[in-house]
């Protein structure tokens, strides 16, 4: 009878033990991903993308980046040769930064890499920066080349980054994984700028949402980039003759035909390029509401440390406000598990 009694009670015990254990593992849980979901907003910084640099302290105070991204270098390859651009730093940053440097696909050569990297080493010296990113839309076929290419660098630049297209986060499998210690993901320039027929070359949410797949699995830490400027495309008898950084159209010499399709009526020069009679004039722009779409897409996929706005030369376009808004987005979101 005793041991009867004991039995029971020691199973009575431990049903009452797994039945705490439960609840504890579901209310840590629980407050995990509620501290996720309500945790600190990703900082915000910005792209500066030009040939030269000087201190803007109106738009830094305006804006108060938490760092700049600045290209340093553009390294192309054109007619069996290497282009070297390095920009014209005219003043001091005053804030800080981390250099980047865009590397055409076409330099992966083995015949010009150490060029490549004696460059990159010239221009942004390891002694004085420890952060580096590579801007690089590399292939399947230049892969293995820029992967190599990259660990060369590691051991120069503690601290690598690179950039990454929705395409090598949707079939990472097939593109690879760059070794480096974070990517900042380009949520913009998702389609082909080549066909007369795309809506937004910049930022179409519709086509982006087709990629929003493999992001739990992706091993490396993203960061997001996010589009703030605008471009027009200039179609000529079907085929893209010509790309501005410009919005403002000569609205007496073109119509606007629908959307963000206009046609030009009679010729003119404009952003010192001649535009022809029936040139058909696509304008790429980003509004408050494209980028609080992109967001909302994203939340449900990505915890981004940091949003970088493409360009701070382009955020005026914006409140600091909004911009805001649009990070702290990823401070309500929900985790991938």
């Amino acid at each position: 009878m005793f041991n009867t009694l004991t039995s029971r009670a020691i199973r009575r015990f431990a049903i009452a033990v797994m039945v705490l254990a439960a609840g504890l593992l579901a209310f840590y849980w629980t407050l995990g991903n509620a501290s996720k979901g309500s945790g600190i907003p990703p900082k915000i910084s910005y792209y500066h993308w030009a040939n030269t640099y000087t201190d803007d302290p109106i738009n830094l105070k305006t804006y108060a980046p938490a760092q700049l991204y600045l290209k340093l270098l553009d390294i192309g390859y054109r007619d069996k040769n290497l282009s070297i651009n390095p920009t014209d730093i005219r003043t001091p940053p005053s804030i800080a930064i981390t250099p980047v440097v865009f590397l055409d696909n076409n330099a992966l050569r083995d015949d010009v890499l150490d060029s490549v990297y004696a460059q990159i080493i010239t221009h942004i010296p390891p002694q004085k920066y420890q952060r580096l990113q590579v801007d690089c839309d590399w292939t399947e076929q230049t892969r293995d080349t820029y992967f190599a290419f990259l660990t060369r660098l590691k051991a120069d630049y503690p601290h690598l980054s690179v950039t990454l297209r929705l395409h090598q986060v949707k079939y990472a499998e097939r593109t690879g994984v760059p070794p480096a210690e974070r990517a900042a993901l380009m949520y913009y320039n998702m389609s082909d700028i080549r066909d007369p027929e795309t809506k937004n070359y910049i930022l179409d949410t519709d086509v982006g949402q087709r990629y929003l797949q493999n992001f739990e699995e992706y091993p490396l830490p993203l960061d997001l980039a996010l589009p703030l400027y605008q471009q027009t495309r200039v179609i000529r008898q079907g085929r893209l003759v010509h790309l501005s950084n410009s919005a403002e159209l000569n609205a007496d010499k073109t119509e606007h035909l629908k959307d963000n399709v206009y046609r030009v009526t009679q010729g003119h020069y404009w952003q010192e390029y001649y535009l022809y009679p029936d040139d058909e004039l696509r304008v790429d722009t980003v509004d408050i509401e494209a980028l609080q779409q992109a967001a909302r897409q994203l939340t449900a996929v990505m915890h981004p440390d940091e949003v970088i706005f493409y360009t701070l030369n382009d955020a005026a376009r914006f409140t600091p406000n909004a911009l805001a808004a649009i990070a702290a987005d990823f401070s309500t979101r929900s985790q991938p598990q």
